[in-house]
């Protein structure tokens, strides 16, 4: 497995606004599956995502914003329900929510553990929980061939190469969620983010195509956007 570092705080915070936003919020979509009828936003600052979550939910849905931060929710209270609260005690009841969204949030919470049992305590079974974050990450890119990338959809449903994002997907399986998903997306590499970080066999197969191995490069860090997301 390739040696990975992650900068977490305020180092990651910018690489999850502009000019990145249009790339997040398409990353999170493709994880979250629509017509949720009670979704919440953990750490929702603004509601600036929340809008997104809201447009995915079904028409009528009931989405709640929670932060600690009162001006924040405040300002969130202008797309959907805010609560001050805090996401190692969320003021809501067992087993009420279908879906929850944590973005450039988990990483900054003092007890992560106790926040994620949190979440998998408020989702129903079968919940989905998503989560994003970003930081700088040791990673070995892969050269593929252009006719291969030419095929490929804006996002991929395959796992980065290398154990990429390992940790994450570790730490919510030991929260007790379930089939936990990652997908990894380059901050400063060409279209689409994803291929670059997919292994060429994972990539053919998924298109039916021959497989042409590429070269693999040298280890270096690169800043990441990664994105999981598992079942309670």
């Amino acid at each position: 497995m390739v040696r990975q570092e992650c900068a977490y705080g305020k180092a990651m915070i910018p690489l999850l606004h502009e000019p990145y936003l249009p790339l997040l919020r398409q990353a999170l979509l493709s994880a979250t599956p629509p017509g949720a009828k009670i979704a919440v936003d953990v750490g929702c600052g603004d509601g600036t995502k929340s809008r997104w979550l809201r447009a995915n939910c079904a028409a009528e849905a009931l989405v709640i914003g929670v932060d600690r931060d009162v001006a924040a929710v405040q300002a969130a209270a202008a797309t959907i329900i805010g609560i001050v609260g805090d996401a190692g005690a969320l003021p809501l009841r067992d087993s009420c929510v279908d879906l929850i969204w944590c973005v450039a949030a988990l990483a900054l919470f003092t007890d992560r553990q106790r926040a994620l049992a949190e979440m998998r305590r408020v989702l129903r079974p079968a919940g989905v929980l998503v989560i994003a974050t970003a930081g700088s990450y040791w990673v070995r890119l892969r050269q593929h061939p252009p006719s291969l990338l030419t095929s490929l959809p804006p996002t991929i449903p395959l796992p980065p190469a290398d154990g990429l994002g390992e940790e994450w997907t570790l730490l919510l399986t030991k929260a007790g969620f379930q089939d936990p998903q990652m997908r990894a997306y380059l901050l400063d590499g060409d279209d689409p983010a994803q291929a670059a970080l997919i292994n060429s066999a994972d990539l053919a197969q998924y298109l039916g195509s021959p497989l042409v191995v590429g070269p693999i490069a040298e280890p270096e860090p690169r800043p990441l956007l990664l994105v999981v997301s598992a079942h309670r």
